[in-house]
């Protein structure tokens, strides 16, 4: 087994569990890119790191290119993870716009920066409809930092 290095994004950086997806979509702040919806939400459980979820459904195309999808898209959180505000979790639901085929690192990275910039933003004052209770965590909205 490999180590974790520098450009590795590991497991503690993934959405999995479905009540964290439903939270993300419920209390979440929704961004509209060309091809994709995101659902962010500032987490205050976890104010030290920034987590990433998948919600690719066979609307988007067979298995193929489902992976596709999912495999650029976690490139480019990859690749640009020291830019991403920590404490946020972020779900991203691609359109059914989206084809596949001609989805590119470039082309998503040129469509997701911008929204990154406005992330950024928007976390560093992290406004109140920002923060959302967990479902099952033991922290209370007093506990979030301000």
């Amino acid at each position: 087994m490999q180590g974790e290095g520098v450009f590795s994004l590991p497991r503690a950086h993934r959405l999995i569990r479905r009540p964290d997806f439903l939270n993300c979509y419920d209390a979440g702040q929704r961004y509209f890119s060309r091809y994709f919806v995101f659902f962010v939400l500032y987490n205050c459980a976890l104010p030290g790191q920034w987590r990433l979820g998948l919600a690719v459904t066979r609307k988007s195309g067979n298995a193929v290119w489902r992976n596709r999808i999912k495999r650029l898209v976690r490139e480019f959180f990859r690749l640009h993870q020291r830019s991403i505000p920590q404490g946020l979790d972020i779900v991203v639901v691609p359109k059914r716009s989206l084809d596949p085929r001609s989805l590119t690192l470039a082309g998503l990275t040129r469509e997701l920066l911008p929204l990154m910039r406005t992330w950024r933003t928007r976390a560093a004052g992290a406004p109140d409809y920002l923060v959302a209770v967990p479902f099952d965590a033991e922290h209370s909205a007093e506990s979030c930092p301000d």
